[in-house]
């Protein structure tokens, strides 16, 4: 399915209403970071379309829970290199209204280059691929939310396809018990302001429980707080690799190191392994037994934090809460039920990545004729779609994207199965995809990428690191392609060369 020339499936081909040099269809970080990448290549006074299902440009920021935070430091969390408006330390983790607000500021920056016209609250229904007079040329077709009665079709040399992960915002988890609360975290500060004393449950180990965990302390340091962490989530160390002040000349290492020692550890099957390696050396938690790995960062003072604040962590994955006679009891999936005070508060912090019922449809990271490229997860060019979005549009406009060994992974598939052989394989992807554009791209404009972590040293530090990449890269893309390789033919998905 990923050679097919249609990317989505219109009901049937309408009128062109109008004409574009480029339209960029997501305004999320994916979709924000490959306008930006495109604007150096179109002409002054370009006409763009951008268009998104939310009603400004941000993406998931835009629905994201009052209290979340990035959980790398602001200057490494861009489109393409534009600096934050503000003066704040650089270790800094930006809020929710922070990032909203950054993301949104990009579109004046391209509004300078290009004629840009935005189609906030539509969605997109088709981004086809399709051969006209004037040779190939992508349609895309939308209508305003909630109005399919309304909808329209364009036409554009280029469009640029970004919708995201395959995101499915969780509900409160339905408990059978009626004398305890559940929730979702974009409730938590009102209902723990509306519950005083109430003991807090949170579901789930990732970074959206340790979110919420050290929110609910920081309200009321005094109230209980258990967390139900399945099979635990490991963090990456921001503080080991993340070091402000003059630790940044001398100690820490460049991420893409890490990443690198991930990719050579990986084989294609010991998945594992991979994971116990990566606890142990670049965790905040090295001697503890989570399991799961989901690039989420946390500092040593965030995890001590946790740990002291907590009453109890359960290693186990909750089922349900049911009445009894003396109360509520909670029964979870190793067989073990306790009791639980009347009147307990339970978040539904389980995560909303790769979560939906259906895994997202197929479809090419680049259309056969080059008109549509898509930043999506099925043909995923990079786990983080905002270093796609960026990469794979410049690419795309050089002419440099097919037939250079990068390889495109069906992360959706892959995590779906296995997750400790996804971290395995997405770091080997990210890490060769990494060195091939290097190889490929001037260096001008690698260093345009304001979302590359190794920014966060001082430029010797990184020349350095850059050399170490370039003798090594020839062996290193051999190891990562062959693990890469094993990984399609061990749990039979897409995971190949884009040719």
């Amino acid at each position: 399915m990923l050679d097919q020339t249609s990317t989505l499936t219109a009901p049937g081909h309408e009128k062109v209403t109008a004409t574009y040099d480029l339209v960029v269809a997501g305004a999320g970080v994916a979709g924000l970071n490959a306008l930006y990448a495109a604007k150096a290549y179109l002409p002054k006074g370009a006409r763009v379309l951008l268009i998104d299902q939310k009603q400004a440009a941000g993406g998931m920021w835009n629905t994201a829970y009052d209290y979340v935070r990035l959980h790398q430091p602001h200057p490494v969390f861009t489109v393409g290199d534009m600096k934050w408006d503000w003066k704040r330390p650089r270790d800094y983790l930006a809020e929710r209204d922070d990032v909203r607000g950054h993301l949104a500021s990009a579109l004046g920056s391209v509004s300078n280059s290009v004629n840009l016209e935005t189609a906030f609250g539509h969605t997109v229904i088709a981004c086809d691929e399709v051969r006209t007079d004037q040779g190939y040329r992508a349609q895309v077709s939308f209508h305003p939310n909630g109005s399919p009665e309304q909808a329209k079709t364009v036409e554009a040399m280029r469009a640029i396809h970004a919708p995201g992960f395959n995101y499915n915002e969780a509900g409160p988890i339905k408990l059978s018990c009626d004398t305890v609360i559940s929730i979702i975290p974009h409730h938590l500060r009102e209902t723990i302001a509306a519950n005083p004393g109430a003991p807090v449950y949170v579901v789930g180990g990732g970074k959206t429980g340790m979110d919420t965990v050290l929110t609910t302390l920081a309200e009321d340091a005094g109230r209980k707080v258990y967390l139900i962490n399945g099979r635990g989530t490991i963090f990456f160390n921001r503080t080991k690799y993340f070091p402000t002040g003059l630790k940044r000349w001398t100690s820490g290492e460049l991420v893409s190191r890490v990443f690198r020692e991930t990719a050579l550890n990986f084989d294609g099957e010991n998945g594992d392994h991979t994971i116990t390696h990566f606890r142990r050396h670049h965790s905040t938690d090295p001697d503890g037994m989570n399991s799961v790995y989901l690039y989420g960062i946390q500092s040593e003072d965030e995890h001590a934090r946790i740990v002291a604040g907590l009453s109890r962590t359960h290693n186990d994955y909750l089922v349900d809460v049911t009445d009894s006679p003396d109360g509520p009891i909670m029964k979870l999936r190793g067989g073990t039920t306790e009791p639980v005070e009347r009147g307990s508060i339970f978040v539904n912090c389980t995560g909303s990545v790769f979560r939906a019922s259906e895994m997202a449809e197929e479809r090419p990271c680049v259309s056969p004729h080059d008109t549509i490229v898509s930043i999506n997860t099925r043909d995923g060019f990079h786990f983080l779609s905002s270093v796609a979005g960026f990469f794979v549009t410049h690419l795309l406009y050089r002419g440099a994207l097919r037939g250079r060994g990068f390889y495109t992974l069906d992360h959706e598939a892959l995590f779906r199965r296995d997750r400790n052989a996804w971290l395995g394989a997405s770091a080997a992807q990210a890490y060769m995809n990494q060195v091939i554009a290097v190889r490929t791209l001037p260096m001008m404009l690698l260093d345009r990428c304001g979302l590359d972590f190794d920014r966060w040293y001082p430029l010797p530090r990184r020349m350095a690191g850059l050399i170490r990449l370039k003798a090594s890269a020839t062996s290193d893309i051999a190891h990562c392609r062959a693990a890469l390789d094993r990984v399609a033919k061990l749990f039979g998905i897409h995971c190949a060369p884009l040719q």
